[in-house]
């Protein structure tokens, strides 16, 4: 069970008047969301955490839940993530515009140090059910993958801001290749070491 959610399913277990599509309701996302929290393949946000305690009727700060309202300084740092554009180019590789941020979003209490963290919105279904159209993937290119991780495979060394990028599974990591493969399409790709590198994808939201 994972362990960031087990007060949720315990709530669930223990009030037969709660269950997941209540508590989908009251996050307001889909009850198949709900599945993916309980089983580790979602990341649970502070506020749906606070929401969902106050559906199962647990005090949000409580020593149940775990969850403490983050302080102002990560909180201002935070905001600072940038997003940037990407669109479907060919055969499972996504093209990443870097040269304009669409958006500021609050990253991952795991980001609140890395530096040059990026995130993206998912834009077609080649790696579901691990990312679905809209979610975000959080990108720390300064840590790289590792093997049967999520990872984006990207240039090594580039100066310009638009590359082609590939969203996967990180298959095969060694000096000469790295192959990434997609779970939905099942889509295998080969990279030469020398010209890429696969950095780390912190999943969904």
């Amino acid at each position: 069970m994972n362990q960031e959610t087990m007060w949720i399913q315990a709530a669930l277990d223990e009030d037969p008047t709660k269950s997941k599509t209540g508590l989908a309701h009251a996050l307001n996302v889909d009850k198949s969301a709900i599945s993916r929290l309980l089983r580790g393949e979602r990341r649970l946000k502070f506020d749906e955490a606070q929401k969902a305690a106050t559906y199962l009727g647990i005090d949000p700060s409580g020593a149940k839940t775990g969850f403490q309202e983050p302080d102002a300084e990560f909180q201002t740092e935070a905001r600072q993530v940038p997003f940037y554009r990407v669109a479907e180019k060919k055969s499972g590789i996504w093209t990443l515009d870097r040269s304009v941020v669409i958006e500021q979003r609050r990253g991952p209490s795991e980001f609140t140090t890395a530096e040059g963290v990026f995130g993206l919105y998912i834009p077609n279904s080649d790696m579901q059910p691990r990312f679905r159209i809209g979610e975000t993937a959080w990108i720390n290119p300064n840590r790289p993958a590792a093997i049967n991780e999520d990872a984006l495979i990207m240039p090594a060394q580039t100066s310009n801001p638009i590359v082609e990028v590939f969203l996967c599974c990180l298959a095969t990591s060694d000096e000469e290749a790295i192959i990434g493969e997609q779970y939905g399409s099942g889509q295998e790709h080969h990279f030469n070491r020398a010209e890429w590198q696969a950095v780390h994808v912190l999943g969904r939201n």
